[in-house]
Parts: structure tokens; C-alpha cells; sequence
């Protein structure tokens, strides 16, 4: 059981950085301050530059201010056996992976759908009330899920302002420019 949770744990950092180092980074890909860099026989992008900070900051973030979250996830919201957790770790790691991996971006693009971006913590979160409803749903905390919900609506409500703030602020004080409007 150990290793399994070690491998499903590897996989589960694995697949949580290919689908979260966009959102951490991608939207500065376009406008990288950085030229390719040479160490030796290694060349770097400027995108993978940006990944690799963007990768230093997840770590950061999740060394610093994730251990409340790690536990109302792993025992909050439902008490999880090892066998459970490894379910949950695995499923959530095989959604990530998923719609991270460039074939289901080339389906998708080819028959014309949209690509969407996946919330790792709405996998988890699936994967724990998947596994609490076939245990018959007692186990799972209703209350903390409610919390965790109010969270998912409020959290883009609260981004959206503070960027119109922000925006605001940098385009009214410091009069750069924030906006180009399409020309067609």
C-alpha cells in the first residue's frame, strides 16, 4: 500500500504540474522577458524559463500555505483509508493527465470543441464525493463541501475585481496602457 500511494503520489505531482503550470504561468507566455538561455549543452526557451519559475512558485506555495488545505482535503471533508486515498489521488491524477496531454487537445481542436482549463481541486474534490456516495454518502461532510463550494463561485468573482482594480489603478495613476481594442 505504501508504494502504491508513493507512485499514485509522483503521478498525482506529475500530472498537478502539467495542468497547473498554465495557469500559473501561461498567461506570460506571450510577452516573456527572458531570451533562450545556454548552460552548457542545454538550451532554454523563454517559456521554459517561465515554467521553471512558475514551478518554484507552486512549490513555494505549497510548502508555505497548503497544509490546511491538505488536511481538510484528506480529512475534513471525508476520513479516507489508504486504499481510499489512493483512489482519489489516482483518479484525480488520470483527469489531470487527460485533458493535459496533447492528444485530447488535438480531438478536441480537430472536431471543433472548445479547450478548457480543469481545476485540480474540483477533481479531487469529484473523486472524494465519488467514493463517499458509494459508500453511501454518510461519510461525506456536507458542511466543509458547502464551504468548498461557496469558494468555487466566490473565487472568480473576487479574481475579476481585484484584476478590474488593478487594472484600473495602473491605467488612471501610472497611465499605462491596459487595453487595446481588436482592430478587424
Amino acid at each position: 500500500t505504501r508504494i502504491g500511494l508513493i507512485v499514485a503520489g509522483a503521478f498525482g505531482a506529475y500530472a498537478l504540474g502539467a495542468n497547473n503550470i498554465a495557469n500559473v504561468m501561461g498567461v506570460f507566455v506571450d510577452s516573456a522577458p527572458f531570451q533562450n538561455l545556454k548552460i552548457g549543452s542545454l538550451d532554454f526557451s523563454p517559456e521554459q524559463i517561465l515554467f521553471f519559475i512558475g514551478g518554484i512558485a507552486v512549490s513555494s506555495g505549497i510548502f508555505s500555505y497548503s497544509h490546511k488545505i491538505i488536511k481538510t482535503i484528506g480529512n475534513g471533508l471525508m476520513h479516507m483509508s489508504p486504499i481510499v486515498a489512493w483512489i482519489v489521488v489516482v483518479s484525480q491524477s488520470l483527469v489531470l493527465y487527460m485533458f493535459a496531454s496533447e492528444k485530447l487537445e488535438n480531438f478536441l481542436l480537430s472536431n471543433g470543441l472548445p479547450l478548457v482549463p480543469v481545476s485540480s481541486s474540483q477533481a479531487v474534490i469529484g473523486a472524494i464525493i465519488g467514493i463517499g456516495l458509494a459508500k453511501g454518502g454518510r461519510s461525506i461532510s456536507w458542511s466543509i463541501l458547502g464551504h468548498i463550494a461557496l469558494g468555487w463561485i466566490f473565487t472568480p468573482i473576487i479574481a475579476a475585481l481585484l484584476c478590474f482594480i488593478s487594472l484600473f489603478f495602473l491605467e488612471n495613476v501610472f497611465n499605462l496602457v491596459v487595453y487595446l481594442p481588436e482592430t478587424n
